[in-house]
Parts: C-alpha cells; structure tokens; sequence
C-alpha cells in the first residue's frame, strides 16, 4: 500500500506546469468535479484522533484536517466506530482488525511531512476497508482471503477517486490555504498513478477474460498489487459517475465468507444483500466481470 514518498516528490515537483494545468482541467470539467460530496447515508461520521509520533514536519492536527476530508468524501457507514484513532508507523499502512481499549479504530499511515497526496491516497484505501465491514471475513481467527483481491481493487479505487474528487474540489473552492496547496499536489499524483503502464493491462474487449487468465493467481495472492490496480482501472468510473454509490460497499461481506465461494456467488450474495437503490453499481460490476449468467458455486 506504501509508496517511495520522497522518490515521487522529486518526480512530481520534475512535471512541467502546462500538465499540471491540464491534470486540473480535466478533473473540473470531469463528471465527479460537478458532484456533490457524497452523502452522509444512516451512518454517522467517525471522529477523527491523530497520535504523535513520527509524522516529520506536520502537525497532527494538519493531518487531520485532510484525513477529515477524506472521510467527508465517502457516505458514512453505516455502522462503525466512533474514532478513528491514526498512528505513524514505518512498515506501510493498515488497519488493525482489533479496536483500540476504547473501541476506536486503529489505523495507520507511514506517510510523513507535508506529502499530503500519501496521506490521502493511503487513508482512504484503510477507509474503505472500513466501509466493506472488513472484520466479517474473519471466521474464527482466520480471514478467508479468496475474494481479498476484490476488496483491495475497490480500495485502490477509494484511494484515486479520493486523490480526483478532493484534487478538483479544493481547486475550484479551497476550504483554506493548506487544503488549497495541497490540491496540485493531489492532482500530481493521482495522473501519475493513472500513467502507470501495468494499469492499463486491463483493458480490452474483455475485462472477465483478463479476470480469468489471473483468477488462480488472485485468489492465491490477493496483495498482487500490479493486478489490483489494474483491476482498479475498470472499477473506477463505476463509482466516479455518482459518489454515493461508495454506500454499496457496507453489504459487501454482508453473508458469512465461505471458502472456494466462486467471485459469481460472492458477487450475486453481495446485489442480493444490497438496496434496490444501490443495486446498480454492483450489477454494472457484475457484468463487467460477466458472472451474472452462472452466479453458481460452492457457497
């Protein structure tokens, strides 16, 4: 989940100021920029704790003004703690599947300094495990990981649209001078992310086909990175078109894991599991992985 932080700061800051211009252009005239933040939902907002620790040049409170506003840009679970307590760690980021002595959630981030695109690209792939109620795969001590890949693509996901959706929004009307420097920043980053070659791999007549040339692998690996992202590509615009659809995400371990679950069967169990409302985005899914004509298998 971590990225060379000081590395890409170096290859950001190289980019020459006519793509930063564009990069921002088309995040405002892009559909997502006219949207709304998404909405609240039944949930309620968790607070937001940020720990000292080794954070470099910012200021906990800093960090927590732009994880806030990550947290602001997904409807709020429905269910879930009251804090979220954030923590430096070197080792990457993650979120602890056991709360804190008070119920928060622990989750933590090994960005540092004022790299304010980390901050926002890992809090809110951590986030949208939270929204996926991550804690359901478990079945006794084990988590059953078959469709682990599938969840950490839709985190991939979290993680570029929040990079776009708050890059354009502070651009077009910053909350204050911190969030308004940090929007090229955002902005930056997400189109470098976006350039990667590996991520368009994906794309094709036909996405399934790709699915089912790796499938042994990502159910074997789910943290094959290269293959997330990519999956992450086709998944993206599916959540650009209308926020709230980030919503369908609190169903998504809603019937107890079973192993050797075909990804049509967990993918039929989780439209079934899902508001009529919200229903589309997982049927869209569905189809894009062509699993809505034999949604059979064990489990």
């Amino acid at each position: 989940m971590s990225r060379a932080g000081s590395a890409l700061l170096h290859r950001l800051s190289g980019f020459a100021s006519i793509r930063l211009v564009a990069a921002l252009a088309l995040l405002v005239v892009a559909p997502l920029a006219a949207q709304p933040l998404a909405p609240g939902g039944a949930g309620r907002r968790p607070a937001i704790e940020v720990v000292a620790g080794s954070w470099g040049s910012s200021e906990p409170a800093e960090i927590a003004k732009v994880v806030d506003a990550v947290v602001a840009a997904f409807p709020a679970p429905a269910a879930g703690p009251p804090t979220i307590r954030i923590r430096h760690r070197f080792g990457g980021p993650m979120v602890r599947y056991d709360l804190d002595h008070d119920g928060a959630l622990i989750v933590y981030l090994s960005a540092r300094d004022s790299r304010w695109y980390q901050y926002v690209y890992q809090f809110a792939h951590e986030y949208c495990h939270l929204l996926s109620s991550f804690e359901r795969k478990l079945v006794g001590h084990d988590i059953v990981r078959e469709h682990q890949w599938f969840e950490e693509s839709l985190c991939e996901v979290a993680s570029l649209y929040a990079l776009r959706h708050l890059a354009a929004r502070w651009h077009e009307a910053p909350p204050d001078a911190l969030l308004g420097e940090a929007a090229p920043l955002l902005a930056r980053y997400a189109g470098q992310l976006l350039d990667e070659p590996h991520r368009s791999s994906g794309n094709g007549s036909s996405f399934a086909r790709w699915y089912a040339r790796h499938e042994a692998t990502l159910r074997r690996e789910p943290y094959a990175r290269e293959m997330n992202e990519a999956a992450a590509m086709r998944l993206l615009p599916l959540f650009e078109k209308d926020p709230g659809r980030w919503a369908a995400l609190a169903t998504l371990h809603a019937t107890s894991p079973s192993p050797g679950q075909s990804l049509a069967a967990f993918l039929a169990a989780w439209s079934a599991a899902t508001l009529p409302e919200l229903r589309p985005v997982v049927d869209e899914i569905r189809a894009l992985f062509d699993t809505r004509a034999d949604a059979r298998g064990p489990g």
